[in-house]
């Protein structure tokens, strides 16, 4: 007959009652452990390599993935021009895109920036003003983007400006648009500008309009972001803080040049963007506040004469 294990062991000693922890210990405890946490997570965060931006989300680090500029007037559609700065320039240098549009830079002087981030733009006596020149498209609408900067006044020749001009060559001499960052050059009034103008081959001004004339300030060695939006009559010109807005029959026309003109002094470009466009159905609801930080102007005759 078996007999069962428990009937034949030997009687346990009792176990005495366990007392409770007091609010004083347990709070002690909590105390200890949030500390090892907050210990943990110190020394997480410096041995862990930190991550880039664009891991963050935000912009990448990477100049050729930067984000574009949120355009307002505008959808962007087709990229026509994406000019991440990866293939030489001037001296008689074409560059070819993807979408077969091409780049000529051979007005002025250009050379990769000292840190070879960027093409800089010099000028001597003799020379052209330094010019870019995207072609090789026909668009009616289109977004112009173009990250540079600068550099500072070191000679009494020195100026500093940048214009984005759009073009229909060679139906009409001149420019359907020119949108001016301009502080200091005397081939035009200073400030932030919108201007059509016309010519005869023979340079004989047929039409001068300033569409639209804000104040500017810009700082050397800056880089800014200039963002131009042109849809059917109406253009919107952004550059940070800076607005430009203007609404014209003439900028109807179809554009198939896009120029780039600098001013005397260094300028240094990094990246130029270029797409076909077409409105923005939430443009009429954003309109007023987009627009409302600039000067009322009206667009007039203009017959600006640079000073000898």
């Amino acid at each position: 007959m078996l007999t069962h294990p428990r009937r034949n062991a030997a009687p346990s000693a009792t176990r005495e009652p366990q007392a409770m922890p007091t609010r004083r210990q347990t709070s002690n405890a909590v105390t200890r452990h949030l500390g090892l946490l907050c210990l943990t997570i110190i020394l997480f965060t410096i041995v862990s390599p930190p991550r880039s931006l664009s891991e963050e989300g935000i912009a990448p680090v990477d100049a050729k993935k930067r984000q574009a500029v949120p355009p307002l007037l505008a959808k962007r559609g087709k990229l026509i021009v994406d000019d991440d700065g990866s293939k030489p320039r001037g001296k008689k240098a074409t560059v070819t895109f993807a979408s077969k549009a091409e780049l000529h830079a051979w007005a002025g002087a250009w050379e990769r920036s000292p840190d070879s981030k960027s093409w800089r733009s010099t000028w001597e006596k003799g020379m052209h003003t330094p010019v870019a020149r995207y072609h090789g498209f026909n668009q009616k609408n289109l977004i112009v983007e173009v990250t540079f900067r600068c550099g500072q006044l070191s000679e009494p020749w020195h100026t500093q400006s940048f214009r984005i001009a759009l073009d229909d060559r060679p139906r009409i001499t001149g420019h359907v648009l020119s949108a001016w960052a301009n502080p200091n050059n005397e081939f035009i009034e200073t400030g932030f500008l919108l201007q059509h103008i016309q010519k005869t081959p023979e340079k004989t001004i047929l039409k001068d309009l300033l569409l639209d004339h804000q104040p500017i300030h810009i700082a050397p060695n800056t880089w800014y972001t200039a963002i131009l939006e042109v849809v059917d009559d109406e253009a919107l010109f952004r550059m940070g803080s800076h607005v430009a807005w203007a609404k014209a029959d003439e900028m109807r026309s179809p554009k198939n040049q896009v120029t780039l003109t600098l001013g005397k002094t260094w300028h240094e470009v990094k990246r130029v963007r270029i797409w076909e466009a077409t409105l923005d159905p939430e443009w009429p609801n954003r309109k007023s506040a987009a627009i409302n930080s600039r000067n009322n102007f009206a667009p007039v005759p203009h017959s600006y004469r640079q000073s000898k």
